[in-house]
């Protein structure tokens, strides 16, 4: 599970769990198998009498997806399992914001369902939306040490986010929950593909028994093993295009009559004025989309923590790059789980801290991939590796698109997980060239403001220059 998707706070992560965990990266919030929670898929289930479940896409925080075999028309879909206690809301949801989507262009930026139809289950009843297949999301594919863009995909992806929010937003929609969780790369006519030859390119889902603390046998509410979601990275033919769909409309509105309640989105994504209890609007989506930008070119949120849980976190966070909040929004209160509230009873201050973190550093020691290891002349120890496939270089089919920092050597000693050295070994990485620095410095400076009437508009960041620095330098061949 990624913090991305479905974090739980320290309080969540301490309290009783009913099942251990499982051995196989990011899966599913296990605990959710449950009444009113998600659906116990096992593959070679078939749902509606046709689409036969086949492996795992992925999970966030509301379903789970699937890929699956329409034995019908003989194609390849993606069934997204949406939990019962949301399955009604997301319901009514997707049919306005799918007519939203299709008035912008369609499939062209956002996945269009071929239909939908309901999951009755142990835990409740389901809405089970049919979806075009896509590829791994921008969270993967960006992701710190593990994994980062090649600069030019990363402008390309973003530029590609900002045409969708911008489309949608003159539709008089506002997405709710853009993140990196939520764009997705497409994939080069996976319908060409045989479940063997998918099998050959990926092989067999991975799987691991579900198991209780208790020791007892998980019960109907629960699958009785969880699996893998598939990784489109470890093939050694490239099938992930270019190209980007935004994703998810679970939190979508009208941006006239934007929701009372707060905002399902990542809180380090929130933009501050919603964090406080302010409403959300376009505007707030921009900012949304700013840190995914950041996180596109960077591998990291320019407010992500592990100090960063909730609503209060982010915005005493956020204070240490922008400074102090406005003046009119000094009378907000938060309460002792860190939601803005109006009982003054229940005000938990915010936290204060006089370490800054200004913008303009964050872009410009965003590091770049060295052509070779890098050598400082340092002597540095040794570092235990505690799984050797972190070292081991993406298939060569990806070198244009994605790169591993953990296979880089720093003084003969490999990049690894967060620790005390990581900084300075970081430090000594190549960093972004200073013309692109100062492009997307200048992008995001507009974006990141209090003000959300100050706030740049996602048309007006389509013609910004950091989008347009490879203009004169066509496409990779096959791009």
């Amino acid at each position: 599970m990624s913090k991305d998707d479905d974090a739980m706070s320290p309080s969540a992560a301490s309290s009783w769990f009913r099942f251990l965990p499982v051995d196989l990266g990011d899966t599913e919030n296990l605990e959710r198998y449950m009444p009113g929670g998600f659906h116990p898929t096992s593959l070679g289930d078939v749902y509606d009498e046709r689409y036969r479940v086949v492996h795992k896409l992925g999970a966030g925080g509301f379903s789970t997806v699937w890929l699956a075999r329409d034995e019908t028309e003989q194609k390849w879909v993606a069934l997204k399992i949406v939990v019962v206690d949301h399955s009604a809301a997301i319901e009514t949801k997707y049919a306005s914001s799918q007519h939203a989507a299709l008035q912008c262009g369609g499939r062209a930026k956002f996945p269009i369902e071929y239909r939908h139809f309901t999951i009755d289950g142990p835990n409740g009843r389901h809405l089970c939306l049919v979806l075009p297949v896509l590829g791994p999301s921008a969270s993967q594919l960006s992701c710190f040490l593990d994994s980062r863009m090649a600069p030019r995909l990363a402008r390309k992806a973003a530029y590609q986010a900002v045409q969708a929010l911008a489309n949608l937003h003159a539709q008089g929609f506002c997405h709710g929950d853009v993140t990196t969780s939520n764009i997705a790369f497409c994939l080069s006519d996976i319908d060409r593909y045989t479940e063997h030859h998918l099998s050959k390119l990926f092989g067999a889902p991975e799987k691991a028994p579900l198991e209780t603390e208790s020791g007892e046998e998980p019960g109907p509410e629960a699958p009785q093993y969880i699996v893998r979601p598939i990784d489109f990275l470890a093939s050694e033919e490239n099938i992930i295009s270019w190209d980007i769909q935004l994703l998810d409309f679970d939190q979508a509105f009208p941006a006239s009559s934007p929701p009372q309640d707060m905002l399902g989105t990542p809180v380090e994504f929130l933009a501050p004025e919603v964090a406080v209890g302010l409403s959300a609007s376009p505007a707030s989506d921009v900012w949304a989309l700013g840190c995914s930008i950041y996180r596109l070119r960077s591998g990291e949120g320019p407010f992500s923590s592990i100090d960063v849980w909730t609503p209060r976190d982010v915005v005493s966070f956020i204070t240490r790059t922008l400074g102090a909040i406005p003046v009119s929004w000094q009378h907000i209160l938060f309460d002792h789980e860190g939601q803005p509230t109006r009982d003054p009873s229940q005000d938990t201050p915010l936290v204060k801290s006089t370490d800054r973190r200004p913008l303009r550093d964050l872009v410009y020691n965003i590091y770049d991939k060295p052509e070779n290891g890098v050598e400082t002349g340092k002597i540095r120890p040794e570092h235990q590796v505690w799984d050797e496939n972190d070292n081991i270089p993406y298939p060569a089919c990806f070198a244009d698109m994605v790169w591993k920092p953990k296979v880089t050597k720093i003084d003969n000693v490999y990049l690894h997980g967060y620790d005390d050295g990581t900084d300075e070994l970081l430090e000594a990485m190549p960093k972004i060239p200073e013309t692109e620095a100062a492009l997307l410095h200048d992008l995001l400076s507009k974006i990141f403001v209090y003000d959300p009437a100050e706030r740049i508009t996602a048309g007006e960041m389509l013609s910004h220059p950091w989008f347009h620095v490879d203009q004169a330098d066509p496409l990779p061949h096959g791009h």
